[in-house]
This record gives C-alpha cells, structure tokens and sequence, in this order.
C-alpha cells in the first residue's frame, strides 16, 4: 500500500489538526521529523518535530502500528502543508476529496470493524454518490429536510467508523490502568500502588455493546518534586496527558469513591472508582477490580449518554457521509443552503 497523508478533522483554520499517515513506510516518515523519540506501536507521545534544521511543531504522536500513525497538530493550514511536504510520500487526501468512491476504497482497507467495512464497501460502491444525486434533483427546501437527514444518519453511524476517543484521567493510583484493563480485555497498563507507574500514554480499543470505543489511559496527576530531574519522566508524561484532554471526545476524571475531592477539572467527567472498599458506596461508584463487568457496564451506559449515541444498524445500499470532513461540509451547506449541494460535498 502506497503512503498516503490525509487530515482526519474538518479541513480550514482550527485550535487541533489530526493528519493520518498510513501505507509503507508510514512510521519511518514521522520518525524522520521527529527530533524525540517516537513510541512505539500502541502507546502516544509529545514529539518535538522539525524539518530542514526548522522547529515545525510540537504534537502528539500516535502510532496504531508501523503502517498507520497519527499526529495531533496545531490548525494552522500553513503548518499541515508544511508537515506534509515534510512527510514527503505520496498524495494528500482530505476528507472531502472529489472521488468520493477512491476515498471510500481507500478507507475500506483500514475498517476496524465488520459494519465500518460494509458501510464503507456501499460507499466506494457509488451509494453516497447516488443519494446526492437524487437530492440534487429537488427544489431547495425538500433539498435542504434531505440534506438534514442525511446528515442525522451519518452523524449517527460515526463513530462506526472513528471510534470516539476516551481519556482516563485523574490523579495517582485512582485506578485508571485497572480500568483501562477491565475495557480493553488484556492486561495492557501496569498496575501497581507505587504513584507514578503510568508514565507514558497507553491506548486500546474496545468495544461495548456494538460500538468501539478507544481507550487511553494517562499518567496520573500529582504534584513531583524535582530532585536533581528524577521526575522529568513523569511531568512530560503528565502534560501529553493535560494536552490529550483537549482532543478527546469524554474525559473521565477517576478519584477514589468516598474521598474528598478537589474541583473537577474543565470538561472532565468525574468517575468515582473503589466502590469496593466502601460497605455503603455511592451510586454510579464502580470497582474495575472486583466487578470489571459492572465497571464495563456502567462505563458504557456513560458514555451513550454523553455522546448522546443512537447508533443505527447498516443499511444495505444506503449512503452516508462517511468522514468527518463531508459532515463538515454538509453542516455548511445547511447554513447556507444557495448554490449546489452535491458540488459543494464532492
């Protein structure tokens, strides 16, 4: 498979830009930008990257495996382009790129899951184009309830296709690698009741009651003396974590079930864990360790709620927006339904 770069958000000006590499040689490209080390295949990291002897941008790395890496940028249009040139392999695909069937062929090979495949497999199979053609055909308020349901349908399906992103978060030793555990089904994070065990970012997938999820799990918050830079580890760990927040879809912030709490970290969820060890736990408290069932439950039933899931089963035939980029652009269109429609999503 040829490498290939493309932004994964909606393309213009914005505070987060995702660029995907994937193909052949994918993690070698990035690994030639980045003056830190890169992580390896299922952990994130902040790198430092540069082009030329040019500081570019500091950004989170992640690497699926040695064939698909995603780094988190800052949304600057100049800067993506300049990361791209930097790349230096192959075409850059947006996701609203003219071909609507080469993208939907090219996404196909990288589906995570039986639907996204099916999904995807109508699309490059001409479905979309199909449903907008039709829609062209009508005047512009019928034009503009079509458009409307298309976008409820597609918007309803994503996370079929990009699994949300969920970040454990909270302080030392409130049982985030223990959870994390419990969701992704192995042993991935250490755990242990040394502070400080989780240094690096740790991700996998999961999927509860039909819909994947990814999962990180971050290095715990807490205050690290710095004793001739023993802790410098550990604080690089804890500000990848603060700047990974920023991007996820959920942010549950873990503490101790029954313990006096601090205020609650901006857009975080608060997740109250070791209801175990209280004989009258509050409701909603979880125990990943004694109940990983229950835990897995509860957190699923959270997040369906907070990303306000209804997720539609597939459709034979039917089309759908298939990328974040072509929701985008039917958002736009619906503000400012003049001109056309299907010229405007190709």
């Amino acid at each position: 498979m040829a490498l290939h770069v493309r932004e994964l958000t909606p393309p213009g000006a914005g505070a987060v830009s995702v660029l995907e590499v994937v193909g052949q040689g994918a993690l070698a490209a990035v690994k030639e930008l980045a003056r830190t080390a890169v992580p390896e295949p299922g952990q994130l990291r902040v790198l430092q990257l540069s082009d030329a002897g040019d500081d570019l941008d500091e950004a989170i790395c992640m690497v699926v495996d040695p064939q698909r890496v995603e780094l988190h940028l800052h949304g600057s249009p100049v800067l993506l382009e300049r990361v791209f040139r930097a790349l230096g392999g192959g075409e850059l695909r947006d996701s609203g790129a003219a071909d609507l069937e080469a993208e939907a062929r090219l996404l196909l090979s990288e589906a995570r899951s039986e639907a996204a495949a099916r999904i995807l497999l109508d699309q490059a199979e001409g479905a979309l184009s199909r449903r907008l053609e039709e829609l062209a055909l009508l005047d512009e308020d019928e034009a503009g309830d079509a458009l409307t349901e298309l976008l409820r349908e597609s918007l309803s399906i994503a996370p079929v296709l990009i699994p949300p992103r969920i970040v454990l978060a909270g302080p030392t030793n409130s049982g985030k690698s223990t959870l994390f555990n419990a969701l992704v089904g192995s042993e991935r994070a250490i755990t242990c009741a040394e502070p400080g065990t989780t240094r690096d970012l740790v991700i996998g997938y999961a999927n509860l009651d039909g819909v994947d999820y990814e999962f990180v799990d971050t290095a715990g918050e807490r205050a690290i003396p710095d004793e001739a830079g023993l802790g410098a580890v550990e604080r690089a760990g804890q500000r990848a974590a603060q700047a990974l927040r920023e991007q996820a879809e959920v942010v549950f912030w873990l503490e101790r079930a029954g313990e006096a709490h601090a205020g609650l970290p901006d857009g975080c969820e608060a997740l109250e864990t070791h209801s175990d060890r209280l004989t009258d736990p509050p409701e909603g408290a979880i125990s990943a360790l004694s109940d990983p069932r229950g835990a897995r439950a509860t957190v699923s039933a959270r997040l369906r709620r907070s990303l306000d899931l209804e997720i539609s089963s597939w459709v034979p035939g039917r089309g759908v927006l298939f990328t974040p980029g072509l929701c985008a652009k039917a958002a736009e269109a619906l503000a400012d339904p003049h001109g056309g429609i299907t010229e405007r999503l190709c």
